[in-house]
């Protein structure tokens, strides 16, 4: 698995950007109403949920890790789907959902960071990672923000920061990949 992940440095890149990319945006946004944080919720969950799915694919067929990379990211998609389609989304709903995914996300990344313990020396700090993303979750659905603005702000700098975070694991990565036979990182 950790071939693949290196290999495809490139997909936590992208993941990295589009996480920055609508963190910012939640941040400078001139108006602070429901219909962005719908989007900007609705954006990333969708684009994780792609991004996921496309590590998944990249795992070998017999790998165990790859149904559940799979089967996560098409969940995150239709998360996504949920949020950008459901009409007359309440603020209370959205935060459920992107408490939701906080969680399932932590819970990816704890079912990675075991996965990959005997390949990645620094696997028990993605470990601790992953179990902050499920409590950050559970708290933020049961005393998350009440108010869109509240929930945009929190959003654009969880979005930063993660951004930032998978940024620096692609590069990682990438360094990585360079060392492995055959390869050569682009």
């Amino acid at each position: 698995m950790i071939d693949s992940l290196t290999r495809n440095w490139w997909v936590q890149l992208i993941r990295g950007g589009l996480a920055i990319a609508l963190g910012a945006t939640a941040l400078v946004s001139p108006g602070t109403d429901l219909t962005l944080a719908v989007f900007l919720v609705a954006a990333f969950a969708i684009g994780d949920g792609a991004m996921t799915v496309t590590t998944g694919l990249g795992v070998p067929a017999g790998h165990r890790g790859r149904r559940a990379l799979v089967a996560t990211g098409a969940g995150f998609i239709a998360l996504g789907l949920v949020v950008l389609f459901w009409p007359g989304l309440s603020a209370t709903a959205l935060t459920l959902l992107f408490a939701a995914w906080l969680a399932a996300s932590g819970a990816l990344v704890v079912y990675g960071a075991r996965t990959l313990r005997s390949q990645v020396p620094g696997s028990p700090v993605m470990g601790v990672l992953g179990v902050v993303l499920i409590v950050l979750g559970v708290v933020v659905g049961l005393v998350g923000p009440s108010t869109a603005g509240g929930f945009l702000t929190f959003a654009g700098w969880f979005g930063l920061a993660a951004g930032a975070v998978m940024a620096a694991v692609s590069l990682r990565l990438r360094a990585d990949a360079n060392r492995l036979p055959g390869t050569v990182a682009a």
